[in-house]
């Protein structure tokens, strides 16, 4: 059985105002991967992560815990006790999985370069690289969204950006099509870097899109992430549903029903791998739920395919 969406909506709202992020993640989870990275910290464009990337190794770790305890009578105790527990304890036993946390900060630093290789070189917040409150939003717990969706917006207005330029689809839609109804005066421009970048010849082969709903379906980032993989040397194959007719990754509701998550991600990474066995995603979410029902196939985010990061 999956767990109870309410106690899963109070351990984040719990967890947000503890720590100010959706999970038990260390203060600086959101920029440590650019340390060594020289960009300016105040300035337009503006670089904007919304964390997700890097709470995917957190989300999978927590999707490990969930899988043992879906259906078990212990469920729904776990999850109450979990909100009483110090958060030391916490963070011990929601450890990121190393070998994704790797992963995603390859595929930010490959954007960065992305952006530099065509001629943007964007400001980055740093510290104030925020999350973006998407999945408080998802889960309905709109007081406290709005709370976080001003409190970017001041942040992201104080260190003079005008442009924003996001990386990922949750992101790219909460802050073009959301906050603008939950924050009074927003007024930045919002775009994926997917719409601001063009592509060199980096790579070989055959390659199968998987559009991630929010891309498809509400901001129509579907026609630049084929071009620029043309324009990068790689055949793009269709899988049977695409564009804004795609399906399912699986996510977000791994945490609430893990089984039933990964049942959507095996029937999806089938109609991809029919195909080709290198699969494009462009979104984190898509990557672990994909990545982790994936054998023979493999599966890479697009930003390290365009970067020329992927043999």
């Amino acid at each position: 059985m999956p767990f109870e969406p309410r106690e899963i909506a109070r351990l984040i709202a719990d967890s947000m105002k503890r720590y100010g992020l959706p999970f038990p993640a260390p203060s600086d989870v959101a920029y440590s991967w650019a340390k060594g990275i020289s960009l300016p910290s105040r300035g337009s464009p503006m670089l904007y992560t919304g964390a997700l990337y890097q709470l995917a190794p957190y989300i999978v770790s927590i999707v490990d815990y969930t899988s043992l305890l879906e259906g078990s009578s212990l469920s729904s105790l776990g999850l109450k006790l979990s909100r009483h527990l110090p958060p030391s304890v916490l963070r011990i036993a929601v450890r990121p999985r190393e070998e994704v946390r790797a992963y995603v900060e390859r595929v930010l630093r490959s954007i960065v370069k992305l952006l530099e290789r065509s001629g943007i070189r964007p400001a980055y917040a740093y510290e104030d690289d925020m999350y973006s409150g998407v999945l408080l939003y998802d889960l309905g717990l709109d007081e406290l969204f709005a709370e976080q969706a001003r409190k970017v917006f001041k942040a992201l207005k104080a260190r003079g950006a005008q442009e924003v330029i996001a990386v990922d689809p949750h992101t790219t839609h909460v802050l073009r099509s959301v906050y603008p109804k939950y924050v009074d005066g927003f007024d930045l421009s919002v775009r994926s870097y997917l719409e601001v970048i063009s592509a060199s010849a980096v790579g070989r082969g055959e390659v199968v899109v998987h559009d991630p709903c929010l891309y498809a379906r509400f901001e129509n980032v579907v026609e630049q992430p084929r071009k620029l993989l043309e324009g990068a040397g790689y055949k793009v194959l269709e899988p049977r549903r695409s564009r804004r007719m795609t399906y399912c990754c699986g996510g977000p509701i791994e945490g609430l029903a893990p089984k039933i998550a990964k049942k959507i991600a095996r029937v999806r990474l089938s109609e991809l791998s029919e195909k080709s066995s290198l699969i494009a995603t462009m979104c984190p979410i898509c990557y672990i739920n994909l990545a982790e029902v994936a054998s023979r196939e493999r599966v890479e985010d697009i930003a390290l395919l365009l970067a020329g990061e992927v043999k």
